[in-house]
């Protein structure tokens, strides 16, 4: 008869030594096909596309409806935003993030006067070519939309 102090601790390392063999066996005896089920497969999505070069495609200046000011420049996959209120005591700031030729996902910090403020913004590209987007402060908790359509050259 076992000691019963020894035998929960015996136990589990028997068990977790029988584990353990029993899966290398089972991969030495068909290294194939032991893991096979295991590994996960990647098949291509049906129905993605992907947009290449997207953000060359929103260099340039756009403007919003309440007249903030955006300018867009890009540099491999970063894209960024400079933009300006309507006035010049208005809130300016600049949005860095991506652009994937349908989503601009980023980051933004601005100023009013002496108040800095940092959040997030999402733009969604549309049909008719204006971005669609909101933001959200991290500081305040804040939220807004813009709406933005190119500026007419």
């Amino acid at each position: 008869m076992w000691p019963h102090r020894l035998l929960p601790s015996s136990a589990r390392r028997l068990v977790t030594v029988a584990c353990a063999l029993s899966f290398i066996q089972a991969i030495a005896s068909d290294p194939g096909g032991a893991l096979s089920t295991l590994a996960p497969q990647h098949e291509p999505p049906v129905n993605v596309v992907r947009i290449q070069a997207g953000a060359a495609k929103l260099v340039g200046g756009w403007v919003s409806k309440t007249g903030d000011q955006f300018e867009v420049t890009h540099a491999d996959d970063t894209v960024e935003m400079t933009f300006s209120g309507p006035t010049a005591s208005s809130r300016k700031g600049k949005i860095s993030g991506n652009f994937d030729g349908a989503v601009f996902a980023g980051a933004y910090e601005a100023t009013e006067g002496s108040t800095t403020d940092r959040g997030v913004v999402r733009f969604f590209r549309k049909a008719d070519g204006t971005l669609e987007g909101s933001w959200r402060s991290l500081v305040t908790g804040r939220q807004g939309t813009w709406t933005l359509t190119r500026k007419l050259r």
